[in-house]
C-alpha cells in the first residue's frame, strides 16, 4: 500500500486493486473492482509481452483505494432507550 497508515476509528479505508508486473518493475492504478484490474492486465500484457503472462509473474492485489471518514454516531440516540431498559429490569426484578 502506498499509505501505511492504519486506519482510525474516525475514518474507513476503501480497498481496490492493483495489476503489478514484476517482469517491468511497474505497477498500475488502483481500481474500483479487480474485473478492471484484469482489463489493465490483459491490456499490459498485450502491448508490452505479446499477449503472454510474463515469466517473472505479473499479479493483482488488493490495494489501498481511499480513505472515507466515518460519521460519527449521534451520542443521544440510544441513552433514552438504554434507560428505559434498565428502569423495566429494576421494575421487574422488584415484583419479584
Amino acid at each position: 500500500m502506498e499509505d501505511e497508515r492504519e486506519q482510525t476509528p474516525k475514518e474507513k479505508i476503501i480497498f481496490g486493486y492493483r495489476y503489478t508486473c514484476d517482469a517491468c518493475d511497474g505497477e498500475g492504478d488502483v481500481h474500483e473492482t479487480v474485473e478492471d484490474a484484469q482489463s489493465e492486465q490483459d491490456k499490459h500484457r498485450n502491448r508490452e509481452h505479446g499477449g503472454l503472462r510474463p515469466r517473472a509473474g505479473d499479479t493483482i492485489e488488493k490495494a489501498e483505494l481511499r480513505r472515507e471518514p466515518v460519521a460519527e454516531a449521534d451520542s443521544s440516540s440510544g441513552g433514552g432507550w438504554i434507560l428505559l431498559l434498565i428502569i423495566i429490569a429494576i421494575a421487574y426484578a422488584t415484583t419479584r
